[in-house]
């Protein structure tokens, strides 16, 4: 719905931006060719001040035209009708370039959530015991997520859903055992986009799972890494 109301008001903002522009030209040789002394009888120029006739009807009688010479006539009057039609011009240009990013975000967004229920829907046992565990996890500066485990017979399913994190990190999900020993689920990048959902399974079950977690992944070159969310499970 959100996508539609852009595209719908960018159509729009485009029609105004495209009118916009045709009359700036037809004012401009409307200026010319009265600055010229063209024939007013042509066809040509006859239809160019007819169609300018509805763009000048705010602008008439604001100056008074200078006669040059018998033919020429300075029109100040389209002169002014033309900064301010270009005005309005960089305006609409400015709002299409805004609408269009709003396009664009949109879309991804539309694309990525769509991208996250088919690897959900990929990634989630089909028939999940009702052995199920809820854990939420929060860490500094606003980092936050919620994780569900669900027992199975090939380990621990690990539905993620963490808030917060820096896109531009790489991170990894694990578990640690009743007997201290740590298990790594995998590795992701959140999103810079929403939530971070992900949809993994560890291969410690979840009978065996004391500690559950997301640690920070060092730069390359550095050694280790550092927990940013944990929480007991039992």
């Amino acid at each position: 719905m959100k996508t539609n109301a852009i595209k719908l008001a960018r159509a729009l903002v485009w029609l105004v931006y495209a009118w916009t522009a045709v009359t700036i030209v037809l004012l401009l040789l409307a200026f010319l060719l009265q600055l010229l002394g063209a024939d007013p009888s042509a066809g040509f120029v006859e239809w160019v001040y007819r169609s300018t006739q509805r763009a000048m009807a705010p602008f008439r009688g604001i100056f008074e035209s200078i006669t040059l010479s018998d033919e020429s006539v300075l029109d100040v009057s389209i002169l002014l009708a033309i900064i301010v039609y270009g005005f309005v011009s960089i305006g609409l240009n400015v709002a299409l370039d805004w609408l269009s990013g709003m396009l664009r975000t949109a879309e991804e967004r539309e694309q990525y959530q769509a991208l996250l229920a088919a690897q959900s829907a990929a990634a989630r046992p089909a028939a999940p015991s009702n052995t199920g565990y809820v854990v939420r996890l929060a860490g500094p500066d606003g980092v936050s997520a919620t994780a569900v485990l669900t027992e199975q017979a090939t380990g621990t399913y690990i539905d993620l859903t963490a808030n917060g994190l820096d896109p531009t990190r790489q991170y990894s999900v694990w578990s640690e055992s009743d007997t201290g020993g740590r298990v790594t689920a995998g590795t992701f990048q959140p999103s810079s986009i929403g939530p971070t959902k992900l949809a993994i399974t560890s291969p410690l079950g979840l009978a065996h799972t004391k500690l559950f977690g997301v640690a920070l992944l060092g730069l390359p070159g550095e050694v280790g890494s550092t927990d940013v969310l944990a929480a007991r499970v039992t």
